[in-house]
């Protein structure tokens, strides 16, 4: 009895770490206003992404994994709107959760892939999205889990895609609790 009171206690603590077999890296965008780790360094861009309004840039970092791994490919993206895409502000939370699901549609569109959920979520007190993409290639079934905050007409969001069966693992967890705003500015 007491051996299994030992085994679980084990198996329960040793669980966290597991996420932690890598050495995360630590990015630190000062210019972007976030942080987030990554199993290792990631590669660092920056894309034109077309919009229904014109074309943003898009900050990313993009870490693809190797084959011990749950997840594919992990990234963090960051991208300023114009205000001229939003001549009257995003004041209001009717304009914000358009803005937040027309993103998240944007991302469904982009990869051909169908809405499998999508929650409202307040982070540090910032609307976003926690949003899952189901898609399929090759036969292979792929889920593209998002976690997106709105800051005034800053968009940031993390990112990881894995195989259907490797949903909800323990590194995506830690990737995406990792992510932390600093130093915004509403």
């Amino acid at each position: 009895m007491n051996k299994s009171i030992l085994l679980l206690f084990f198996i329960f603590n040793l669980s966290p770490l597991i996420a932690q077999n890598y050495d995360w890296v630590k990015v630190k965008d000062t210019a972007s206003a976030y942080v987030i780790e990554f199993p290792s360094n990631p590669e660092k861009g920056i894309e034109d992404v077309p919009t229904v309004k014109g074309n943003v840039k898009m900050h990313t970092y993009t870490y693809q994994s190797d084959d011990n791994d749950d997840n594919l490919i992990y990234m963090a993206f960051f991208t300023q709107y114009p205000d001229s895409f939003f001549p009257d502000g995003l004041k209001t939370l009717e304009k914000r959760n358009i803005a937040l699901d027309n993103a998240v549609s944007g991302a469904v569109t982009n990869v051909k892939g169908t809405l499998v959920s999508k929650s409202e979520i307040i982070f540090n007190g910032f609307n976003g999205r926690d949003a899952k993409i189901g898609l399929e290639s090759g036969g292979i079934q792929y889920i593209i889990k998002m976690k997106t905050i709105l800051v005034g007409t800053s968009l940031y969001s993390a990112q990881v895609i894995c195989k259907k069966e490797n949903d909800d693992n323990l590194n995506s967890k830690y990737f995406f609790n990792s992510f932390e705003l600093i130093n915004v500015k509403q």
